[in-house]
């Protein structure tokens, strides 16, 4: 017992030397290395996808370019949707989140301006902006007195915000990293079980709110914000492993910096931005 006590303690010990120390260069990061100027480029168009082709007889016969045009005509959000108005919103939402952690944030048509300051900022290029429209299976599992009832058989629909983004630094070699995130806006369902009192069978009698157009633009201003913090939260790992020690024995942890309460905590693959290879 003793010895298991001492084995717990031990690795206590090591997670918090490991912790430790990658936490001091994310607070030296904040301090000193954060980037203090972005240039920020806009998408110029978004690429719709309907990928609903089950609700259209005979679609899969048409050639690639009439099916692509059928598809979005048939759709309930895409072909309703404005890009300039959704890519407004998803640049104000990224380019406020950016400079609620301190720096300054330049468009593409001030990039005369920033040119002749020979400086060197990093540049925020979204190379690539989709949405894609589709159905989602709803289901889950609920425990009533010792019984699991499953729910399942109900379709909502969805739209996934993809996004490309390519983030490179002026004047300098570095080499560009291109970042990939994805998000998803659903129907919104409430729902509750009830039970036949005769036959005692469970049933679910629920509701569905269909997405309107404009929790379709809410949501890419919501995916901005979400994207601004994830790649502030890149950039500083980055960091943490540019400047960790070569020696360091522990595995890496990546980390989230909040702004409100300033400070870290680690987060996993899924709260984070994928980094693509081979680009």
């Amino acid at each position: 017992m003793i010895m298991r006590s001492s084995y717990l303690f031990a690795l206590i010990i090591i997670l918090l030397t490991a912790c430790s120390v990658e936490q001091k260069l994310a607070r030296s990061f904040i301090d000193i290395g954060k980037p203090e100027e972005f240039l920020f480029l806009r998408p110029t168009i978004i690429l719709k996808y309907n990928l609903k082709e089950f609700e259209i007889p005979g679609v899969d016969t048409l050639e690639e370019y009439r099916k692509d045009s059928v598809l979005i005509a048939s759709s309930l959000f895409l072909n309703a949707i404005s890009d300039s108005m959704l890519i407004e919103q998803f640049t104000t939402g990224f380019v406020k989140k950016l400079e609620t952690y301190g720096g300054r944030v330049v468009l593409e048509n001030s990039i005369d301006t920033l040119m002749e300051k020979e400086g060197n900022p990093y540049i925020v290029n979204i190379a690539q902006f989709s949405l894609e429209e589709y159905i989602h299976p709803y289901s889950s599992e609920e425990e009533v007195y010792n019984e699991v009832v499953v729910i399942d058989g109900i379709d909502l629909n969805a739209i996934n915000y993809n996004l490309w983004l390519e983030l490179s630094h002026m004047n300098t070699e570095k080499k560009n990293k291109i970042l990939f995130l994805s998000d998803y806006l659903l129907d919104t369902m409430n729902g509750t079980l009830k039970q036949n009192l005769l036959s005692g069978k469970y049933s679910f009698d629920y509701t569905i709110d269909t997405i309107t157009v404009a929790q379709v633009y809410e949501f890419a201003n919501w995916f901005g914000k979400k994207s601004a913090s994830y790649l502030f939260d890149y950039m500083m790992n980055d960091y943490i492993g540019e400047n960790i020690p070569e020696e360091y024995p522990y595995e890496r942890y990546n980390y989230h910096y909040d702004a409100q309460r300033n400070s870290f905590y680690p987060i996993g693959e899924e709260d984070r931005f994928i980094e693509l290879e081979g680009y």
